[in-house]
């Protein structure tokens, strides 16, 4: 088994016990996620240093045997929290300071801007969706009416209402994936950009086969891609982790509101 197919626990424990290579292979898997976190918390010119740094204290951590043992993702994200928090602080400071703890004090979890792009993500999603799944996901999901009473007004039959709203929910979800494929990378090549758009379809497995193929062909060949690929799995999983727990109605009424809010308080 190669160290790209470890999971994080594994690669952790390996960088713990002196492993370079096991910690390159965890840059590698989180580093897209972690430019992308660090440019939407307002550091887009200095994303590269922030996530630099905070790979170096938490590398630091491990070697001391210290850090995170299992989340190494959400330990990365917290870790790129704060240092954005630290050097958004030290550009508003007017008075000079040797207080470093006012500096380095910590950013609270879910503060900050990063909410703003999920804001942001779910209703570009909502809204890219066509017109009629609109109305049925409002209707269904959020306003709680019954597929037979929509029916009569969409000109459909009770079990093409329940129908045309699992397509819309699976579409939602699809859709709210591919938000978090950033379309705007200048390091990405025509050949990278093209797997990208067809990334969120083919981690909900609604590709054809042979976009399937031409994307995992070039996933085989291309390192950057394969962390953003990597990164949009993990977010799929959380989604899908939510939809289970919390069962599918109610894992799609919480993102249409956040999202038709927006749109009807704007």
């Amino acid at each position: 088994m190669t160290l790209e197919e470890l999971d994080d626990g594994a690669l952790v424990e390996l960088t713990r016990q002196g492993s370079t290579e096991a910690y390159a292979a965890l840059y590698d898997r989180y580093v897209y996620s972690a430019r992308r976190l660090a440019r939407h918390l307002g550091q887009r010119d200095e994303s590269d240093d922030v996530v630099s740094d905070a790979f170096a204290q938490i590398f630091g951590l491990l070697q001391r045997g210290k850090g995170p043992d299992s989340a190494f993702r959400a330990y990365l994200f917290t870790a790129v929290r704060h240092e954005c928090g630290r050097r958004a602080k030290a550009v508003k400071r007017v008075v000079p300071t040797d207080d470093d703890t006012v500096i380095d004090s910590a950013v609270p979890f879910g503060a900050g801007e990063l909410d703003s792009f999920e804001r942001n993500a779910v209703r570009a999603a909502y809204e890219s969706l066509p017109e009629r799944w609109r109305t049925v996901l409002w209707q269904l999901d959020v306003e709680g009416r019954k597929p037979q009473e929509l029916a009569e007004a969409l000109g459909l039959k009770p079990n093409s209402v329940s129908a045309l709203v699992y397509r819309a929910r699976a579409g939602l979800r699809e859709a709210y994936l591919q938000q978090h494929v950033s379309s705007t990378d200048d390091s990405a090549g025509q050949a990278c950009l093209f797997v990208r758009e067809h990334f969120a379809a083919v981690v909900r497995r609604t590709a054809s086969r042979r976009d399937q193929e031409k994307v995992h062909a070039h996933l085989e060949t291309c390192r950057a891609c394969m962390a953003v690929y990597l990164d949009l799995q993990e977010v799929n999983g959380e989604v899908s982790a939510v939809a289970v727990g919390a069962g599918e109605r109610s894992a799609t009424v919480t993102p249409i509101r956040r999202a038709t809010a927006v749109t009807t308080a704007g």
